[in-house]
């Protein structure tokens, strides 16, 4: 019989949970751009976010581009 992984869901996520509504992803991006301002580094910004800090670079600057953030 063929191997089909541990059974979990596509994408490496846990079953039961899916992607993050909008509400959250918004919350998310206000949260880490507010961060940096407060003195926090993006590398520990990534950290508390679970992410890598490249991807958190690129979310802030997406976020920074749709909105024109001017602290």
């Amino acid at each position: 019989m063929a191997d089909i992984g541990d059974g979990g869901a596509p994408g490496g996520m846990a079953s039961g949970e899916g992607r993050p509504s909008l509400a959250e992803t918004a919350t998310r991006g206000v949260r880490m751009l507010e961060r940096p301002i407060a003195g926090s580094t993006v590398t520990e910004v990534a950290a508390d976010e679970g992410m890598s800090p490249r991807r958190a670079r690129e979310l802030m600057a997406e976020a920074v581009a749709q909105r024109g953030y001017d602290p």
